[in-house]
């Protein structure tokens, strides 16, 4: 969550701290700071609030920005309010660092510290491994041998980057669960960060530390080490697809925009990511473990947090209904906490979009070791799923800088259809033929959908009119059955993450057994009801909700005048859906309840990609 920037080479540090801490904005943060190696001493500025403001400090002060060697972080508040003294680095005695992660006997080792007369001045647990590692060196030990030891020390998943006064021009970074990526400077010397982006101006080629690395970065280069034997250890580089223009907001106001209207693409490649189409079977995968994995399960077990969870619940109705394999589908966050029954033959499948999500890579680890066969489903290659999971499959939608998830849903719920198809077809549950016209109908997605976002398109003219028409209103219902539940779930989701709205999504039958007693004048329910074979029933749903005042928003066929006439605004889907399996509508409806919630945060001011206490990749419980 914490974003990290480490910097040694001929450049200008802060230049290329400043830089890369950007890239890193979209992950989330409440304070930020850099430390600087000038004239052999460590000066270290840091704020809360926004990047910005440690820009303005240096401008400010004069400070002398020219350094070769420097660190920097944006802080995602966990121990300690979100203020500039607990705001990283943290400096004890000639020790610098930042932290990304938690330390969970951060208590026991706190007490130990100050029984030896030290007084830590922040809230957070990260300040104490400084003083580890200062006692460790105080004793005598080099600045690699401090960091080790006081790793040792130490219990849960964190990562951190250290430089000391006493070992100039050198930096050591850990990585103990929380992602470090490190790059090669083509000028001399070594970039380290918490992500691959801020690496993309200086390389593609990266490489995604493992979990027990630490790295040792000089003006010469870089030497990698096991963190518990210290014997150096080799990480070839891997070479990413993506660019620092895929960064840019390319004419879009936000990268929430811009990454909606990147959602065509982003099915397209993905689908030739993962398909080969040279097999009798439409969706036939490319050959790898994945594959088998899939090929053996009897039952499949499917475990993500927030949209990655709403993503896999949609894939439960479409595996369960093409191919007639069981689902079940659990929040990680809850599953790993109780007893689970894993029956012989399941195959536990992690959906997480930055492959980091710290509960779904717990559920993976535990299933490991019960020896469960696992799966894992993720758009960052290198990330941490790729390696607890026996197998991974990638989606192809490029980097998403915008905190909401938007392409990446779109991708994560393209790989449940693909699973389903590919079983459908193997189980023998549909025709052949059946499955070829899924697959016939499908690929005329991206058309429909790049159709649905043209401007002056009069899904789009509606959406804007409805959200105006809304600008007062104290709450929100999204209600949908069937394939649309989810796509309601995950609309109340985005409003919630973006706009700060109360916002609720339900199965729209749920409605009447409780949530009904909130419907009153002021509420808004937005209902999702395409023509499928739970139109009729949703349909009914609004009766109940009209007589009680609410405001109802109608998202349905152009052409379905009952529904329109039931609702005070309507936002028509193109009439081209009509063509398409209703199984398939969810890829229509997801843009537009994203567009509905950027709507509606922009009109009420909110920082559309960098909404309040969120980060993009929740690397913490």
């Amino acid at each position: 969550m914490c974003g990290i920037v480490g910097y040694i080479g001929s450049r200008s540090a802060a230049d290329v701290l400043i830089q890369g801490l950007k890239h890193l904005e979209y992950r989330g943060y409440d304070s930020a700071g850099i430390a600087l190696f000038i004239k052999n001493q460590i000066v270290i500025e840091k704020s809360e609030g926004r990047l910005g403001n440690i820009e303005k400090i240096f401008r400010d002060k004069r400070v002398p920005l020219y350094s070769s060697c420097g660190i920097g972080h944006t802080r995602w508040a966990t121990h300690g309010k979100p203020t500039t003294k607990n705001a990283h680095p943290h400096k004890t005695g000639h020790v610098v660092l930042v932290h990304n992660g938690i330390i969970e006997n951060y208590l026991e080792i706190k007490k130990e510290l100050i029984l030896k007369g030290h007084t830590p001045q922040s809230e957070t647990d990260s300040e104490l491994f400084g003083f580890l590692v200062l006692d460790e060196m105080e004793l005598g030990a080099s600045l690699v041998t401090a960091v080790r030891r006081s790793f040792s020390k130490l219990l849960g998943q964190c990562s951190v980057v250290v430089m000391s006064e006493r070992e100039p021009e050198k930096i050591v970074g850990v990585r103990n669960g929380s992602p470090l990526v490190v790059v090669r400077d083509p000028e001399g010397g070594v970039v380290i960060a918490s992500d691959a982006q801020p690496l993309l101006p200086f390389s593609r080629e990266v490489i995604f530390l493992e979990h027990g690395d630490l790295v040792i970065a000089t003006h010469e280069g870089m030497q990698v080490i096991e963190l518990e034997s210290g014997l150096e250890v080799e990480r070839k580089p891997l070479s990413l697809e993506w660019s620092i223009e895929q960064m840019d907001k390319g004419g879009f106001p936000h990268y929430m925009l811009k990454e909606i209207y990147e959602q065509p693409g982003v099915i397209t490649h993905t689908l030739n990511q993962i398909l080969d189409r040279n097999q009798k079977n439409p969706f036939s995968l490319f050959p790898q473990p994945g594959v088998n994995l899939l090929n053996q399960a009897q039952e499949l077990c499917l475990v993500a947090c927030g949209t990655s969870w709403h993503a896999a619940l949609l894939g439960k109705y479409w595996i369960e209904r093409w191919s007639g394999i069981p689902v079940n589908v659990e929040l990680a966050s809850e599953f790993r906490y109780r007893d689970p029954v894993v029956r012989s033959g399941t195959l536990v499948i992690g959906v997480s979009q930055s492959g980091e999500t710290a509960d779904t890579l717990a559920v993976l680890r535990e299933m490991r070791v019960r020896r469960v066969p696992t799966l894992g489903v993720s758009n960052v290659r290198g990330s941490s799923i790729a390696r607890e999971a026996d197998a991974v499959f990638f989606t192809s939608a490029g980097p998403e800088v915008g905190v909401a998830a938007t392409k990446t849903f779109m991708a994560q719920i393209l790989v449940m259809l693909v699973f389903a198809g590919y079983l459908g077809f193997k189980q023998k549950k549909k025709s052949n033929l059946e499955i070829a016209q899924l697959f016939n109908e499908l690929v005329k997605i991206p058309h429909l959908l790049s159709q649905e976002l043209e401007e002056g398109s009069e899904m789009l003219k509606q959406i804007r009119v409805t959200v105006q028409n809304l600008s007062h209103s104290k709450g929100f219902f999204f209600i949908g059955r069937g394939y649309s539940y989810p796509l309601a779930l995950e609309g109340a989701l985005k409003l919630k993450e973006i706009a700060y709205d109360y916002a609720e999504g339900y199965a729209a039958g749920e409605l009447k057994h409780g949530p009904i007693a909130m419907i009153d004048q002021g509420m808004v329910v937005v209902v999702l009801a395409p023509r499928d074979s739970w139109r009729d029933k949703t349909v009914s749903n609004l009766e109940e909700v009209k007589a009680r005042g609410a405001m109802i928003v109608g998202i349905g066929d152009s052409d379905d005048y009952d529904l329109k006439n039931l609702c005070d605004d309507w936002i028509p889907l193109p009439s081209e859906n009509r063509s398409i399996d209703a199984g398939l509508l969810s890829f229509i409806l997801a843009p537009v309840v994203q567009l509905f919630s950027y709507y509606r945060a922009v009109q009420k001011g909110t920082d559309v990609d960098k909404p309040r206490n969120l980060a993009k990749s929740v690397t913490v419980e």
